[in-house]
């Protein structure tokens, strides 16, 4: 440990016997999956949201801008939140916003109030995925934590299957209201069966103390100043926006108004993404798990792909080939599960105590990333006058200065992980 605290291996506890564990994890995944479908559900119907409030892109990005900016936002004090109260009350506590969330934007003809409607949801959405990840940490031993952490993350991509097919299939078949009102009820469903069944430690600690000013402050002090955090804000900042940008909302308007694609088949087209993510959750699981000081590398090498992938898209001359969009799609989908890469670096150095808050700033990073790029893309559409082919690819172009900030400030907190190491040593 250095003497200012910022390097600390944590101990782990012990996961108690073999069913309980899966089964009290289990029930923090599904209500992640449900998250992820509120989440991604508005991309679904970005064509349709844009006819119903009769806006242009700058005001429908600002539908997703303003959700990814609460929960981005939110991440540190729902981490802190976590550290104090325990998962369960978080889990439950966000199922019943993002019912309240989806209520809103169901009964809206207007788009402010839709707009706080996504804002809600995204609040409730902020804390359910780093719940889920202290319920991993209290249940499982530190060996099994960073495959769990992978599994979780592979299976929220079941979240998007739901909104790209089921309820995609509803608001195609019986409308906006009937979409967005199932999503309420399924939402209220899952905050009554967390909080009836859900034990979130094998000592049942509900961590029901109030936080002090004195040690909110010594708790985000001590993570901000850890480097093994600042690696994983600028791990998890680096691989996932990309594909956030493209399902949550500018892929199915770019597939229908740019290539000409049915909303069916632009649905269809972010399924790649989801079996992807699965894919490639599966290979980093084993990755992370067996090769830990390999895990920079893993992000460079995502971006890497990412990268090329958006340059042979926007570079290729005319109508871009549904062959180059299934590169595209795939190399994106590798972003959610890479993203974890972040946690795993936390989860090396950072005490237990403090993996809430720690896990709050880390996951915070990717969803402002994809803010960034969502909105850019909105404005450089809206200033172009158009969803052509062209406008889009001069669009997308604003991507890529989001992944060189994110590689500098990878490579500079990796040395200065490094340093500390080599100066304990």
């Amino acid at each position: 440990m250095t003497s200012t605290g910022e390097i600390l291996p944590p101990a782990r506890s012990a996961a108690v016997g073999k069913v309980a564990p899966v089964i009290f994890w289990g029930l923090g995944a599904i209500a992640y999956i449900l998250a992820v479908t509120n989440r991604t559900s508005f991309g679904i119907a970005a064509v349709d949201a844009a006819h119903r409030f009769h806006i242009g892109p700058t005001v429908l990005s600002l539908f997703t801008v303003v959700q990814l900016l609460v929960y981005a936002f939110a991440q540190i004090p729902v981490g802190l939140a976590i550290d104090h109260f325990g998962p369960r009350r978080m889990l439950s506590s966000g199922a019943l916003l993002m019912a309240l969330g989806q209520l809103l934007l169901a009964i809206s003809h207007a788009a402010l109030p839709a707009i706080f409607g996504r804002a809600i949801v995204g609040l409730g959405d902020a804390m359910t995925f780093i719940s889920v990840l202290r319920l991993t940490t209290s249940w499982f031993p530190a060996s099994k934590v960073p495959l769990m952490t992978q599994i979780t993350g592979l299976l929220g991509w079941f979240g998007q299957i739901l909104s790209a097919i089921p309820f995609a299939a509803v608001l195609h078949l019986r409308g906006w209201s009937s979409a967005f009102n199932s999503l309420a009820i399924i939402s209220l469903l899952s905050g009554a069966m967390t909080i009836i069944f859900l034990k979130e430690s094998p000592t049942n600690d509900e961590h029901r103390s109030w936080p002090t000013r004195k040690s909110i402050g010594e708790n985000v002090s001590a993570v901000w100043r850890n480097p093994a955090m600042r690696l994983g804000f600028w791990s998890h900042w680096t691989t996932p926006f990309s594909a956030g940008i493209f399902a949550l909302i500018w892929g199915v308007p770019f597939l229908v108004k740019a290539e000409g694609y049915s909303k069916y088949a632009a649905s269809g087209f972010l399924m790649i993404i989801v079996i992807g993510g699965a894919l490639s959750g599966l290979i980093l699981a084993y990755l992370t798990s067996h090769y830990p000081e390999h895990l920079t590398r893993m992000t460079y090498s995502i971006a890497a792909a990412q990268l090329l992938a958006w340059t042979l898209t926007i570079a290729w001359p005319g109508q871009i080939p549904g062959s180059v969009i299934v590169i595209l799609l795939t190399t994106l989908s590798a972003g959610g599960p890479g993203s974890l890469i972040g946690f795993a670096h936390a989860r090396r150095w950072i005490p237990t105590n403090r993996i809430g808050t720690a896990d709050g700033f880390i996951n915070g990073a990717g969803f402002i990333a994809s803010l960034f790029g969502m909105l850019g893309i909105g404005v450089m559409l809206q200033w172009q006058g158009s969803y052509s082919l062209t406008a889009f690819k001069f669009a997308f172009a604003v991507q890529f200065p989001i992944w060189a900030i994110g590689i500098v400030q990878v490579a500079r907190y990796k040395r200065k992980v490094g340093e500390v190491l080599w100066h304990d040593s």
